[in-house]
């Protein structure tokens, strides 16, 4: 999840609408889904399905497994 929409390289409006909320109670709206491009040392990669939150203001990331 980020704030900044320009790091996407697609961007898509999320076919429902959703929100975020934060530890204090606040909500707030996503309003893209999209891909970010990555590279670190000449290694590659891409995030999928990142949340454009513009209103958050620290970028979330959350790791799972697939089983």
């Amino acid at each position: 999840m980020t704030n900044h929409q320009e790091w996407s390289s697609t961007l898509e409006k999320p076919q429902q609408s959703g929100v975020i909320e934060t530890s204090d109670d606040t909500a707030h709206l996503i309003e893209h889904l999209g891909d970010v491009p990555l590279s670190h040392v000449g290694q590659k990669g891409i995030m999928r399905n990142v949340l454009h939150v513009p209103t958050i203001t620290k970028n979330l990331v959350s790791v799972g497994l697939d089983r």
